[in-house]
């Protein structure tokens, strides 16, 4: 618990260095097939952010363990070819996609849709994408092209900085902590909150929304 308070003020000092209005930088390393991204996307990040969005600069990278092979000509993935399917597919969505509470709502679809429909060669995250507002035809021309490549690399390159040991991994203003990350796995509101809690006093003010 001690060094759980520690790791808040050392990210509130990260909080405090900026204006009082800048919001707080939070960025999702995640995997499409990786169980654990699954539960921190439906069961964390997506019930509550809308509530958060106002105060919060939201990044989701969906890479993780994954290795490109001649610049891009291939790609390996933790839990196989379908998992990096998954991953380029996201990134062509969220690249279109300007709102963050949108792109949430999308991977918290899509991540649900194709696990469920993993082993089914035709499913894209379609019906996630048009729910999104998204012209799928769009999106399959980026999964194609040398596009949808370069954004995989892109997440390639930013995950590699930090080299994450576990995912999804989650960074707060850039920097990771370690007693962060395992305390947003089972309450990202309350860290969150916790964070934006001087530049913000009037967030976070009533109960946890949370949305099945």
């Amino acid at each position: 618990m001690c060094k759980l308070y520690l790791s808040l003020i050392f990210c509130f000092a990260l909080v405090n260095h900026l204006n009082c209005q800048a919001k707080l930088h939070v960025e999702v390393l995640y995997e499409s097939l990786c169980p654990d991204s699954l539960s921190f996307i439906t069961q964390q990040l997506h019930p509550v952010f809308k509530e958060l969005a106002p105060y919060v600069d939201l990044k989701l990278t969906p890479f993780g363990k994954s290795a490109s092979l001649e610049n891009g000509a291939h790609f390996v993935c933790q839990h196989g070819p379908q998992e990096c399917k998954g991953n380029k597919i996201q990134s062509c969505v969220l690249n279109t996609i300007p709102d963050q509470s949108v792109q949430v709502d999308y991977v918290n679809c899509f991540m649900k849709t194709f696990r469920k429909e993993q082993r089914n060669e035709q499913e894209f995250g379609q019906t996630c994408a048009e729910a999104a507002g998204v012209d799928f035809n769009q999106i399959s021309e980026c999964y194609s092209s040398a596009l949808g490549t370069r954004l995989q690399l892109l997440a390639e390159e930013v995950t590699a900085k930090v080299s994450p040991k576990f995912v999804p991994t989650i960074l707060y203003n850039g920097q990771f902590n370690q007693d962060l990350q395992d305390a947003s796995l089972v309450d990202f509101r309350r860290v969150v909150c916790t964070l934006i809690s001087s530049a913000y006093p009037e967030a976070c003010q009533g109960p946890a929304i949370i949305r099945l």
